[in-house]
């Protein structure tokens, strides 16, 4: 027969797995979103995953995203993707340290959905 111990123990190693296991399927899915933006902006500093952006309005140039913890900073070095002049949903699963600046081309309309690590 198990002791009070034994069960407690399971209980919680049971618990320490789902927590690990949402963790994991919050990073693929997505937990947060920004608006929609339509001039550089800065998302988040620090690290996580870029899950998908959507071009909520096409416009005449693409745009790009980029790991920058400030506007200021972004370069052809740290673009992550480029947004197409296409309507529509992108998947990435890009991951990100620095932070996520949207940088929309002329005209476009974009958000994005990401994880935090």
């Amino acid at each position: 027969m198990a002791s009070l111990d034994d069960i407690l123990t399971t209980q919680k190693n049971a618990v320490v797995a789902l927590n690990n296991l949402t963790t994991v399927l919050q990073r693929g899915q997505g937990t947060l979103t920004s608006e929609t933006v339509t001039a550089s902006t800065l998302v988040i500093t620090g690290g996580g995953r870029l899950v998908n952006f959507a071009v909520v309005v096409a416009g005449s140039e693409n745009g790009k995203i980029h790991d920058s913890a400030t506007v200021a900073g972004i370069s052809a070095s740290n673009a992550i993707c480029a947004t197409p002049q296409t309507v529509g949903v992108f998947q990435t699963g890009q991951t990100f340290t620095s932070g996520l600046v949207i940088a929309p081309g002329t005209g476009q309309s974009i958000n994005i959905t990401y994880a935090r690590v």
